[in-house]
């Protein structure tokens, strides 16, 4: 059995019918993100906390003004 098509790929999983030229735009500027993504999961984070935590509950806890 031989692996799908791209075209077939993305018509499948996308449900886009893209002609081969867009597609291969598309996929040299994904490719380049997809670079720039494994640079950032390669950082070593583990000491270094973020600058904003977002919690959706903090202003439901504040007490109240008098």
């Amino acid at each position: 059995m031989s692996d799908p098509e791209p075209l077939d790929l993305v018509r499948d999983v996308l449900g886009i019918d893209l002609p081969p030229e867009r597609l291969a735009e598309n996929l040299a500027a994904f490719a380049r993100i997809l670079e720039e993504i494994g640079k950032l999961r390669a950082l070593d984070l583990t000491d270094i906390h973020p600058s904003t935590v977002f919690d959706p509950t903090a202003p439901y806890r504040r007490e109240p003004r008098a």
